[in-house]
């Protein structure tokens, strides 16, 4: 990866991050590192005013970890996970004479790690919470596209993401683009199989995995699909940020080697989407950032909340496995969300049925209906 790519006013970074690369035999190890450092300095650039890696002490390693505890809707299990990746890039950096200490390696961070009792913490989306939003955002579509709304697309948009989050068990960066992270581009179309109710996506793992659909998610994304005609290559959830979307047609019609002059003309007194049409230029997906960002502002408008809180991306994923460990099977739970082993699947949801495997305890031993 060139330096082009590194972490914007990181000096050295992205060298940096290639040497580290060559001691890590996994592939996969080598991407979630990446993800982890990567996540870091974007936080520290932004908030904390750090432009090296030198830079980097105590306070902002543990002002890291308070944003992804706070902010970055990540399971405790995984902020442990990228700041474990993290601190052992450090140290590798610090063995290797590159910095002087490693200032992940303290407590004054760690103090502030959430425990793994933590996880089953994380929000669920409710039933009333899950059936309020997704009648708000049907009845947002239904009205766009009766007064005939130029909004209309982003509404059916919306409410694509809103069904995929509540009724499939992905997780956000499995359909939305990942900031620095050149795999995660999106889902497209290409990979959603409407007629089988099936779309792939590119797992945890780093594998692709396939994904069920329920018949009224897929019939919401096939309404989707027709109202706006999209090619195979349009991400599913596209950005309705016009920035990103002029930027994506200057750099494409750049590689196709058009001059600044005709890409200027080509732009000039033009709506964007007519652009991307005309030119068949694929918009960006929208990023996990923007998931987040696009939540919160439907869930107010809805007035819906969990605990005081919006509705969370992964809030849709714990949901759903909660409702099928509790009144399904513990198997069906682990084959939707797609987990390694049942241990796993046990270890998320096991807890949060106690009042459940008592019903079924008075009804096997004292034969209670």
């Amino acid at each position: 990866m060139s330096e082009t790519n590194a972490t914007p006013g990181i000096r050295g970074l992205e060298t940096l991050l290639d040497d580290r690369m060559v001691s890590l035999e996994s592939p996969q190890t080598q991407q979630i590192t990446r993800v982890a450092v990567n996540n870091l300095f974007q936080f520290l650039t932004e908030n904390n005013d750090v432009d090296s890696v030198e830079d980097v002490d105590e306070q902002d390693a543990r002002d890291w970890v308070i944003h992804l505890v706070k902010e970055d809707d990540l399971a405790a299990n995984s902020i442990r996970t990228y700041f474990a990746l993290a601190r052992a890039t450090f140290g590798w950096w610090q063995r290797s004479d590159e910095i002087d200490r490693n200032p992940l390696a303290t407590t004054t961070a760690e103090e502030v790690l959430p425990s793994k009792s933590n996880d089953v913490e994380q929000q669920f989306w409710t039933a009333d919470a899950r059936e309020r939003l997704l009648n708000y955002v049907d009845e947002r579509a239904h009205a766009a596209l009766e007064n005939d709304s130029s909004d209309a697309a982003h509404a059916f948009r919306d409410r694509s993401l809103v069904y995929i989050l509540a009724d499939t068990g992905v997780r956000g960066a499995e359909v939305c683009s990942v900031s620095r992270d050149d795999r995660r581009n999106g889902l497209q179309w290409a990979d959603v199989n409407l007629e089988a109710g099936v779309m792939t996506v590119l797992g945890k793992s780093g594998d692709q995995e396939s994904v069920s659909l329920p018949g009224v998610t897929t019939e919401k994304l096939a309404r989707h699909r027709r109202l706006i005609d999209a090619p195979d290559e349009w991400p599913v959830i596209p950005t309705g940020d016009a920035t990103s979307k002029y930027r994506a047609v200057r750099n494409e019609l750049a590689d196709r080697e058009y001059e600044d002059e005709e890409i200027e003309g080509a732009l000039e007194d033009c709506e964007i989407d007519e652009v991307l049409r005309e030119y068949e230029v694929a918009p960006p997906a929208l990023t996990t950032e923007g998931a987040r960002t696009l939540l919160k502002r439907l869930c107010e408008e809805a007035d819906v909340d969990i605990d005081g809180d919006y509705l969370k991306p992964h809030g849709g994923r714990r949901g759903l496995g909660d409702d099928l460990y509790g009144e399904v099977a513990a198997e069906s739970a682990q084959e939707v969300l797609r987990h390694k082993s049942i241990e796993t699947t046990h270890a998320s949801y096991r807890d949060r049925h106690p009042e459940d495997l008592a019903a079924d305890i008075e009804k096997v031993r004292y034969k209670s209906e």
